[in-house]
């Protein structure tokens, strides 16, 4: 069973316009002939890129892997089906937020909500996947696994 998906974040969206619109004011109402104008300008740019990059998350699951990834194609992590020994419909606590997480006992890519599916690894970490298709994604993970 083949599945691809990709989400939308508003929350990064917003994080791109803040940056935007903050980049486009110190450009405009600043001059860039001092360290800390200059810095601040860059921080605005960096929210914009980052606000781009997270804003979209897309995920495919196919016949031997599961693969996610943010933006125009990085950060991805892909996964081995052979290396899922479970999948479990999970809820993100907000603490987790949105973008490339730490979390206990492995990592999580996530750009708006809180449902994910946990995919717990052979290593014995786990990767979740944000998505706002929980009974979706968990449905096609689990299909692939069978079908293999």
């Amino acid at each position: 069973m083949r599945y691809r998906h990709t989400q939308t974040g508003p929350m990064m969206l917003l994080i791109c316009v803040v940056g935007l619109v903050g980049a486009i004011w110190v450009g405009v109402t600043q001059p860039l002939d001092t360290v800390a104008n200059v810095v601040v300008e860059i921080v605005f740019v960096l929210l914009v890129v980052v606000g781009l990059v997270a804003s979209r998350l897309t995920v495919a699951v196919d016949e031997v892997s599961v693969s996610s990834w943010f933006g125009w194609g990085w950060p991805r992590r892909t996964i081995a089906l052979a290396d899922v020994v479970s999948t479990e419909r999970v809820s993100n606590s907000w603490w987790y937020g949105w973008g490339v997480r730490k979390v206990p006992g492995g990592w999580m890519f996530n750009t708006a909500g809180y449902g994910a599916i946990e995919l717990r690894l052979a290593s014995g970490t786990v990767f979740r996947i944000g998505t706002d298709e929980p009974d979706e994604l968990l449905a096609a993970i689990d299909a692939a696994r069978v079908a293999r």
